[in-house]
């Protein structure tokens, strides 16, 4: 339910967040869903782990999430899909693995899934979400840059 997905992307960005720096203090991010057309979950760690960089906000490592379907029946020919639309996420013949990714450790923070799926799917799974990571950080970098580059010229303009 809805109290769980709160849980899976608090625990990814607490697990990221340096809390040391920021004692008796509560960090609250609001997330509000205008439209959904799949990965919903992986869309909302990024935007958070996003606004909290935006608001400077002293992170140890980002928090990277990445959807994938993998076939509940096993079979290894069928391909894992990343990044799923809302259509795909609804085939009764994938089920749905979240990864939260660590982007220094490079390790696992937290999962959530729905659906049966073989460990082999999952292991798959856990490599071509760290794969992805490394492209979604350069991405976050890249628009990062940008906007500080847009706001300097602004603000000294």
């Amino acid at each position: 339910g809805e109290r769980e997905l709160e849980r899976f992307i608090g625990d990814a960005l607490t697990a990221c967040i340096a809390v040391d720096q920021y004692p008796r203090t509560v960090i609250e991010v609001v997330l509000q869903v205008i439209k959904a057309d799949g990965s919903l979950v992986t869309t909302a760690v990024n935007a958070a782990t996003l606004a909290l960089m935006d608001a400077g906000v002293q992170m140890n490592s980002l928090p990277i999430a990445t959807t994938c379907l993998v076939p509940t029946n096993g079979n290894p020919t069928d391909e894992i899909k990343f990044d799923p639309t809302a259509e795909e996420e609804s085939d009764e013949d994938y089920s749905a693995i979240v990864l939260a990714t660590d982007s220094v450790r490079e390790g696992v923070i937290s999962s959530i899934t729905s659906g049966s799926f073989q460990l082999d799917s999952f292991l798959s799974c856990v490599e071509g979400a760290s794969r992805a990571s490394k492209a979604i950080v350069a991405f976050m970098r890249l628009a990062m840059e940008q906007k500080v580059t847009r706001e300097a010229k602004t603000l000294w303009s």
